[in-house]
């Protein structure tokens, strides 16, 4: 299943906003459409994105009005991108070697949808799933993967409690004594 272009399994749902647009207006597109995030674009191209964790970490925790803060002022900059012609695989490598949550898939230029790691290991456990294959069963915990607390796609998950987690939600769930 990571043989196969993206073209073929994205769900063409993104979210499209300008720069100008408030926080309070993404959140509210963001909430209606069920979506983690919002791909900023101007003219067309993808200019930046803002996550439910951008809007945490530098409108909620920071006591903002979402009504006064623009996405141009916290989104992440510059976009990084996949073509809709590559394979699964390359998402996955790319989003491990830039270690982000959300990549932005492109079909001729234009922003078409955003894959996130719990999108391949979906992927990928569907493969499992109709494909058993003993290797897979008798195969040791994952070195790498999806961190079971925050979603991320990591090289080094660490069995913690139960949970195969990334470094900092070891440190967390230690600190809390989970």
């Amino acid at each position: 299943m990571l043989d196969v272009p993206l073209s073929k399994v994205i769900r063409r749902d993104i979210i499209l906003m300008k720069p100008t647009d408030t926080v309070s207006k993404a959140a509210g597109a963001m909430a209606k459409e069920n979506s983690n995030a919002v791909v900023i674009v101007d003219q067309g191209e993808p200019v930046g994105i803002v996550s439910e964790r951008d809007i945490l970490k530098e409108v909620v925790s920071k006591k903002r009005k979402s009504i006064d803060v623009t996405l141009e002022s916290i989104m992440t900059s510059p976009v990084v991108t996949i073509s809709s012609g590559k394979m699964i695989k390359d998402a996955s490598e790319l989003i491990t070697q830039e270690k982000i949550r959300n990549l932005v898939v492109l079909e001729d230029g234009a922003p078409v949808a955003i894959i996130t790691p719990r999108d391949i290991l979906s992927l990928s456990f569907e493969e499992w799933r109709f494909e058993p294959d003993e290797s897979v069963i008798a195969t040791p915990a994952p070195e790498e993967g999806i961190c079971e607390m925050c979603g991320t796609f990591t090289s080094a998950l660490i069995l913690t409690n139960g949970q195969f987690v990334c470094d900092d939600c070891k440190e967390i769930m230690e600190e809390d004594n989970y």
